[in-house]
């Protein structure tokens, strides 16, 4: 192996860059490879693996929190990143640090040194959080998919729990254009007698549980009990399974998180058999950009609403305070914009347009094509610049959207310092807004 320099944090955002125009390449051939020259890192530790299309994040946040709440060191690995790709690879539910970053890449580069094919920038941090977790022997890791599930390059474990979120279209042109194709696709991180864990009345279940069958893999159907269902307010949700019961609220804001809250339940009961409200455990969980709420004068909500149906959560638990304030709203050029647009239409009259500095937005050329979109565009830096006119402000449509804002907030020395004074953003923001 060429050994080289260790990287300067700098040098390891560079270098990781370099990989962000590289296409999405599903496939486990690449990944395999890394893994076997890195020693198969994943399998030194026990996993819990997650796929949908929405809650992934808010699901595993919450199982994080329920299983390091026994003094377990848990790994977590999550995407996308809001401001920097740090925040992907989480050990005790914080990033972990410049140095552990910037070493543990400078390792990986020396690895990829001879080699003729490239990892895709995922495949690359999906090897580097299995680096990582071993090294720091992790009890637990708790990991995301990317995309879909089977072909996935996180579809290198052999779990001891699967979770399978809320299911819709989305990434139809790679995952299929229905609801049962695409649950067939994320089905595919099932792996022989792994339990997999899913909500049970969804259109998407029952080929859910068919793979499972075809694996002789136990499904445990989930049936969440809402004890609460006003809008905008937190979820507090039982789970009954064969006769024990398990209930939590939520610490995150939004009604739609008694669905995810559901399955984090039911996966931790199937886990250790814990029963009882165990809503303690969830003290310390935080999970920026989703339904947040940051304390600013004026306040701003933060969603990653990303497709129609994460939008209509969305717009379900939202509270009527930000109705006649100001909405940003950017979102990918794969994504369903106009649908997207057309829902905030029905509910907010003062709306911007903008798009963030990842390649795969939509610009100020693709906004002015689409014939719905009639708002008026604005660059985040003029946004952030117009907000004191409007009494709220509300940035959706992308969670590399509101990193983006995020980044330009925190130039401003006022909304840094309230940054600064936030979980997780005082791990994030550390010396400079990169």
């Amino acid at each position: 192996m060429h050994e080289r320099n260790a990287f300067l944090y700098p040098e390891a955002l560079a270098y990781l860059s370099s990989f962000e125009q590289s296409k999405i390449k599903l496939g486990l051939q690449r990944i395999q490879r890394l893994l076997e020259k890195l020693g198969q890192p994943q399998r030194s530790f026990r996993t819990i693996h997650v796929a949908g299309t929405n809650g992934k994040g808010s699901v595993a946040a919450m199982l994080d929190s329920f299983l390091s709440s026994d003094n377990r060191l848990i790994g977590r690995f999550c995407s996308p990143h809001l401001i920097t790709p740090r925040e992907r690879i989480l050990v005790d539910s914080r990033p972990i640090t410049r140095q552990w970053f910037s070493a543990s890449l400078s390792y990986l580069r020396d690895i990829l040194a001879d080699n003729e094919e490239q990892p895709s920038y995922f495949e690359l941090m999906t090897a580097l959080a299995f680096y990582v977790f071993r090294f720091m022997e992790v009890d637990t890791a708790i990991v995301e998919t990317g995309l879909g599930g089977r072909l996935d390059a996180t579809n290198t474990l052999v779990p001891e729990l699967a979770v399978i979120t809320s299911i819709s279209l989305d990434h139809t042109s790679m995952l299929g254009e229905s609801v049962p194709a695409i649950a067939l696709e994320k089905a595919g991180i099932i792996k022989p007698g792994v339990p997999v864990v899913a909500l049970e009345n969804t259109e998407a279940f029952p080929w859910i549980a068919n793979a499972a069958k075809k694996m002789c893999a136990p499904v445990i159907p989930v049936v969440p009990e809402f004890l609460t269902k006003e809008k905008g307010h937190q979820a507090t949700v039982r789970v009954k399974m064969k006769g024990k019961v398990i209930s939590a609220t939520s610490p995150l804001k939004g009604s739609f998180q008694g669905e995810n809250l559901a399955l984090a339940l039911a996966a931790f009961h199937v886990l250790t058999g814990e029963t009882g409200d165990v809503s303690n455990r969830l003290s310390k969980l935080n999970w920026p950009g989703r339904m947040e709420i940051l304390p600013t004068s004026p306040p701003i909500l933060l969603d990653g609403a990303h497709n129609p149906a994460g939008m209509e959560k969305f717009l379900d638990s939202a509270g009527a305070e930000f109705d006649t304030g100001l909405v940003v709203f950017g979102c990918m050029r794969d994504k369903n914009a106009e649908r997207m647009y057309r829902m905030l239409r029905k509910r907010f009259r003062h709306i911007v347009l903008t798009s963030g500095g990842y390649h795969r937005f939509m610009d100020r050329n693709a906004f002015e094509k689409g014939p719905i979109f009639d708002s008026p565009y604005l660059k985040i830096s003029q946004v952030i610049e117009n907000m004191g006119n409007y009494p709220s402000v509300v940035v959706t449509g992308s969670l590399h959207l509101v990193g983006d804002f995020l980044k330009s907030l925190a130039i401003d020395h006022t909304y840094r310092e309230v940054l600064l004074g936030m979980e997780p953003y005082c791990d994030i923001f550390d010396s400079d807004p990169a």
